[in-house]
């Protein structure tokens, strides 16, 4: 029998992250659901650990410093990439950080897994700019994302964007000024000018355009 193309043995390549995921039972979440999620943290009814959620948490950078500050919190990634969450869980491993859980999903969905009034800090850093017009409903910042991050945060809690695109930043300043129940709570336009920031996480990103000099806009809004 003559087959109609030939198959080439490239065809049969499988990614081997998506088998090293489940490597990591006690790090990565690779079907996550609510009820899991909140198996692992603890009994809701028992005063939680301050709350870190980070949307798309990329190969685990930030996560793994900002574990390291604050080793006695809980932290949430979300990420879609099964190389990047390999990557973060090795990463978190070997800095023992026993309360940071990388869950395979959209970050667009993190209110599923995080009840109202629940989450002390969000981030999202450097997401896709979509840069033309015709993108821009696709930006991951909106008003859906806005609402979500208020129904989330606790009262006082803080929301935090970083990016390289300008157009974004503008785009995210003028989206915040009209949700109801968050306030701008502090932007920049060079995050690390004035050195006050040195010492704060850094994203795969952030530390590359750092070494070419770039700015790194910046977002704070807190809900009120």
């Amino acid at each position: 029998m003559n087959l109609p193309h030939k198959i080439s043995e490239k065809s049969f390549k499988v990614n081997p992250y998506t088998h090293w995921i489940y490597d990591h039972p006690h790090r990565i979440l690779p079907d996550p659901s609510p009820e899991l999620l909140s198996a692992l943290r603890g009994r809701p009814e028992i005063p939680q650990p301050p709350l870190h959620v980070e949307l798309g948490s990329g190969s685990g950078n930030f996560l793994v410093q900002a574990a390291l500050q604050h080793p006695a919190h809980h932290f949430l990634g979300f990420e879609l990439r099964y190389k990047r969450l390999v990557r973060s869980a090795q990463k978190l491993d070997s800095s023992d950080s026993p309360h940071v859980w990388l869950l395979k999903e959209r970050g667009e969905r993190f209110s599923r897994y995080c009840p109202p009034s629940s989450v002390d800090h969000l981030y999202l850093h450097f997401p896709d700019p979509w840069p033309r017009p015709s993108q821009w409903k696709k930006r991951m910042v909106s008003p859906g994302l806005l609402a979500d991050i208020q129904k989330t945060l606790k009262t006082g809690g803080l929301f935090h964007l970083k990016t390289d695109h300008s157009g974004y930043f503008l785009h995210s300043l003028k989206l915040a000024g009209r949700q109801p129940g968050l306030r701008i709570r502090e932007y920049s336009n060079d995050f690390h000018r004035t050195g006050v920031h040195s010492d704060s996480p850094k994203t795969e990103f952030e530390g590359l355009f750092l070494s070419q000099g770039k700015p790194v806009y910046y977002l704070q809004l807190e809900k009120i």
